[in-house]
């Protein structure tokens, strides 16, 4: 299937991407309550796996990909860039910021996230080559501004102010490492702009690091704590599962096609509207409060990522 022929198909995939995005942290916010995010992230990324293998058999696509000197498109460059993406992107980052998502709060998660796009672009200038302007940099300062305006003085926090702060501090580590996982998929993604079958496998190949590497720090982190015993409450499981698809599965999906075939800062910010998703689902399904500080926090972060965007 060829999509790169459709007037502003990735920004679209983009936006969708922002949107199930920020109804599966809702889902993810609610499952982790009760399950421990060690467990929570190799659970989403096998479930995740699973689909994309089933969806790569019904498109008809190989599972392994031949390298370039065969006759494919992959190579042996491009498969230690995508290792290396799965485990800082799906093996580390998504552990992290599933355990400070349960510090902090999806409302702040939100608007932390919004350090995502300038990482975007920055690991995108540094490491990609694309520009960056004045104007867009003066856009990235009002995003980390808006971060730390809603930091400061929080009211209702669920947590201590010190816990509260290293929330903080591992969410925006979390984003950063996500980034940067990102980036190093790009290269790839702009092989196969025109396939969408092969953009799948790019996503679904992904998986498999981050599968490895959060199921060796389950093994490792949660010997002794009777993890699995979690499961067995049944409660949770809507939530569970329908945060996991929608996370990695359906967002991951639309975010792949977005992301190939549109440029990385673009995509980053149109992907950046979770926030305001994010934002009011939690107001309305977790019952986090919506404060003017955290309501200009919003405005302040998402004027400076429409900066980015039309500069």
């Amino acid at each position: 299937m060829n999509l790169v022929n459709i007037p502003y198909i990735g920004e679209f995939f983009s936006l969708l991407c922002a949107g199930f995005w920020g109804l599966a942290v809702i889902l993810l916010k609610k499952a982790g309550e009760k399950i421990p995010a060690i467990a929570l992230n190799p659970f989403k990324n096998l479930l995740a796996l699973i689909l994309f293998t089933i969806t790569l058999i019904i498109m008809g696509i190989p599972l392994i990909q031949p390298l370039l000197s065969d006759g494919g498109f992959m190579t042996m460059d491009d498969y230690i860039r995508l290792t290396i993406s799965g485990i800082i992107g799906i093996g580390i980052a998504d552990i992290i910021f599933l355990h400070s998502l349960n510090i902090i709060g999806a409302s702040i998660s939100a608007i932390v996230d919004t350090i995502y796009s300038p990482a975007v672009i920055f690991f995108a200038f540094i490491l990609l080559g694309e520009r960056l302007t004045s104007i867009q940099i003066f856009g990235a300062v009002l995003v980390v501004s808006a971060v730390l305006y809603a930091s400061l003085k929080i009211k209702h926090i669920p947590a201590s102010r010190k816990r509260m702060n290293w929330g903080i501090i591992m969410n925006l580590f979390s984003i950063i490492l996500m980034a940067l996982g990102i980036i190093l998929t790009k290269p790839v993604l702009e092989k196969v702009t025109d396939n969408v079958g092969h953009q799948f496998w790019v996503a679904s190949f992904r998986m498999v690091p981050g599968l490895i590497v959060s199921s060796l720090i389950l093994l490792i982190g949660g010997r002794n704590k009777n993890i699995i015993s979690k499961f067995r409450d049944r409660s949770v499981w809507p939530s569970l599962i329908g945060g996991s698809i929608l996370a990695t599965y359906i967002a991951l999906a639309f975010w792949t096609i977005g992301m190939a075939l549109t440029s990385a800062s673009i995509a980053s910010v149109l992907n950046q509207i979770s926030t305001i998703f994010i934002f009011i689902f939690a107001w309305l399904f977790l019952g986090e409060p919506m404060t003017k500080r955290r309501i200009i926090s919003v405005v302040i972060a998402l004027t400076g990522v429409f900066i980015i965007l039309t500069n």
